[in-house]
């Protein structure tokens, strides 16, 4: 076996002695589940990346992605881990095309520096920035820096996220109501293949495929299949005018029929977001609103045209007070924007109060939206564990949030014993339960992925085929792939 000191001088001939990292303090920055690498490596560009995969290959290596590490809460703890591939030097907006309204860019580029690129004259931006100032290196544009563009997406940790570790996750949040999955707004892929072998994907244009997308393939697979190098995606311009609307309810019941009712109307909203009275407390936002509750909180999100805005705000209004409204707010253009990005902020700030937070992503029928929610506050009332919850209406996504301390307060017991509760109950509902956060010690007593999907040899085939040897993230994908 060749020792790592080989090994290391073997990495650095390929991205610079700098570039290595393999000091305990540094290296320990970058664990996985508390399984620390041998080297945390930060290549530049495309060729370097499959340069370190080949040499991975060559001495049996297991690697781990990494861009920001927004995204490295999410899986089963790796079978084991060599390597650290971050993508942070990899920061360059490689065409603005916004004429043609596409984006091309590397895995580091932060989420807010495409949002940030893409501003308007008067800066107008899709994300709440003070500093519209970039963070990449250099850029190569085909058009103005000012475009009155923006990317769609609704990733948490919009911030941090880099768009490698949003389409590797295939990350959403609320406002997929109206924008969809990342998956809908990517065109195409550039990554490295477990092999080393640098393959592309798509292009600029809508219809570029004939026969399988391999582009879609690698979204959500959490660097299983390769390691995402660059990516281009479709655009859209910014909303004339932007709004949120907030309600308060004593019940649930009656939240959840002022939702349905917005559903029932022809009236496209970005987002109808139905909260628990804890998971609004636990929002930061610079500007909060003279709005409180003890209830239930829904928040619509209004993204277009000046005058359908106004069209909606009025009926939705009337809507709230026919079930019941407490109290309402409105949030216009800045503060929607810094209420959203709130909302997306959640999860870093409850993980930095609750050293023990367990985060449950559930998906089920949309129709079953109310009977799940009831179920789960109930079953969370039942085992006494204190929660955040939130539901994406009209979309079937359920989060939950177990607000629990260092060693769980001695609820560990109860808290493994509810989410298989809430498995059994998705499952039920057609749907399954994702565990997107969780104490390293914890996950090996959780369902990581839920139940095995239907298709899972095929999933289980592509891995095998094209990752062979293994060295692509293993163990942490669904299955333990």
């Amino acid at each position: 076996m060749v020792d790592s000191k080989t090994i290391i001088d073997g990495l650095a001939e390929i991205v610079g002695r700098k570039f290595v990292k393999t000091t305990p303090e540094v290296i320990a920055e970058y664990a996985v589940d508390n399984m620390t690498p041998m080297a945390v490596l930060s290549p530049k560009n495309t060729q370097q990346v499959s340069e370190i995969v080949k040499f991975a290959n060559l001495e049996n290596l297991a690697i781990v992605p990494r861009g920001s590490g927004s995204k490295m809460s999410l899986g089963n703890p790796p079978k084991r881990l060599d390597l650290v591939v971050c993508t942070t030097r990899m920061n360059h907006m490689l065409d603005v095309d916004t004429a043609n309204l596409t984006i091309t860019v590397e895995a580091g580029v932060k989420f807010r520096d495409v949002q940030a690129r893409l501003a308007t004259e008067d800066d107008r931006c899709y994300l709440p920035l003070e500093d519209l100032v970039t963070e990449g290196d250099e850029f190569i544009c085909s058009d103005r820096s000012h475009s009155g563009c923006f990317l769609p997406i609704d990733p948490p940790c919009s911030e941090k996220a880099t768009m490698g570790g949003i389409v590797a996750a295939n990350s959403s949040g609320p406002r997929r109501l109206l924008y969809n999955l990342p998956r809908d707004f990517i065109l195409g892929v550039r990554f490295v293949a477990p092999n080393g072998e640098i393959v592309g994907a798509g292009g600029k244009t809508v219809k570029n495929v004939s026969g399988y997308d391999i582009s879609k393939l690698m979204i959500g697979s959490i660097g299983t299949l390769g390691i995402i190098c660059e990516m281009t995606f479709k655009l859209l311009p910014l909303p004339e005018q932007m709004a949120t609307l907030l309600f308060s309810f004593g019940t649930f019941s009656a939240a959840c029929d002022f939702a349905d009712h917005i559903f029932e109307t022809s009236l496209l909203p970005a987002a109808v977001e139905v909260m628990n009275a804890t998971a609004f407390a636990n929002l930061k936002m610079n500007a909060t609103p003279d709005f409180a509750t003890d209830g239930y909180v829904v928040a619509v999100a209004l993204e277009t045209f000046e005058e359908a805005v106004k069209r909606m705000v009025k009926e939705i209004r009337e809507m709230a007070r026919d079930c019941g409204a407490q109290s309402d707010a409105s949030l216009q253009n800045q503060l929607h924007l810094q209420f959203w990005l709130a909302v997306s902020s959640l999860d870093p700030n409850l993980a930095a109060r609750f050293a023990g937070l367990i985060k449950a992503k559930l998906n089920y029928r949309i129709s079953e939206w109310k009977d799940i929610f009831e179920f789960a506050e109930n079953t969370l009332f039942q085992g006494k564990l204190e929660h955040a919850i939130s539901a994406h209406a009209g979309c079937g996504i359920c989060t939950i949030s177990l607000l629990m301390g260092q060693g769980g307060n001695g609820s560990v017991d109860q808290a493994i014993e509810v989410m298989g509760q809430l498995l059994k109950r998705s499952r039920e509902a057609g749907g399954n339960l994702v565990i997107q956060y969780a104490p390293a010690d914890m996950k090996k007593r959780l369902s990581i992925w839920g139940e095995l999907p239907p298709d899972f040899a095929v999933v289980k085939r592509v891995k095998e085929q094209v990752d062979p040897s293994g060295i692509m993230s293993p163990g942490r994908f669904v299955g333990g792939l």
